[in-house]
């Protein structure tokens, strides 16, 4: 009888993986997982720092108070870190973590989260990489705001998007992007009927259509050619406005 070939092998071996993974993280949601429902504060700005989290299932909304008025700072999604200023020994939270769905995430004081980095690596990993994308996230937002129109910010965010869901393996002139109002918002910088106005002004010019929260760019170098024509128009201005004309 011929033995089985490693091709065969392969999927069993996979599904052993994928079983042992599976069993692993109900094991540590047993753990430490906390549950939550929609609409909890999972901590909120100002409180003492003493735990951080991992997302395991749902999404959370992190806000921040600028002048009175709570602002987006990011939509946490399944296998991101959040409310890490606890891992620093920060004397309180800088932010406030409200749940958009039910979901379960791992609370875990310091000592805790450096052990689970040490016995698990790939989870060390997932936390490496995405404080990699949480720097380069920073940098674009710094871009973001020195931009003063808000058509400008928004078609930068959106090309933006594009580009990371190419760096995925799916690089093509026409791009559809699975991005809420909220999320939209949360990276442009300005609140989300503002944002909605600019993106209904995409739609009506035929930069973008609106599918649910489904946004899809049906031609990308139409877009960037507009974001070239809105820089300019940009730089016109200042310069109107450093040399105005005597009277």
């Amino acid at each position: 009888m011929d033995r089985p070939s490693d091709e065969k092998r392969e999927p069993k071996a996979s599904a052993s993986a994928a079983d042992a993974a599976t069993a692993e993280s109900a094991r540590l949601v047993a753990k430490f997982g906390r549950a939550f429902r929609a609409g909890d504060a999972l901590f909120r700005e100002g409180e003492p720092a003493k735990e951080a989290f991992l997302l395991q299932e749902g999404r959370v909304r992190l806000l921040k108070r600028v002048r009175l008025v709570e602002r987006s700072l990011m939509i946490v999604r399944p296998g991101e870190l959040f409310g890490e200023s606890a891992l620093l020994e920060a004397p309180s939270r800088n932010s406030t973590a409200v749940a958009l769905t039910d979901g379960v995430a791992l609370a875990l004081e310091r000592d805790t989260f450096r052990a689970l980095l040490e016995h698990h690596p790939s989870i060390a990993m997932r936390v490496i990489d995405q404080l990699t994308v949480r720097v380069r996230d920073a940098e674009d937002q710094i871009e973001i705001m020195m931009l003063r129109d808000t058509q400008s910010k928004v078609v930068s965010v959106l090309l933006k998007l594009a580009r990371d869901h190419a760096s995925k393996g799916t690089a093509a002139e026409r791009t559809e992007l699975q991005v809420t109002p909220v999320e939209l918002s949360t990276r442009v910088g300005l609140d989300v009927d503002t944002v909605k106005r600019a993106v209904q002004r995409l739609r009506e010019q035929g930069y973008v259509r609106i599918t649910g929260e489904k946004v899809e760019i049906p031609d990308l170098g139409a877009l960037r050619k507009l974001y070239t024509l809105l820089g300019t128009k940009e730089e016109l201005r200042g310069d109107v406005a450093a040399f105005p004309r005597s009277r």
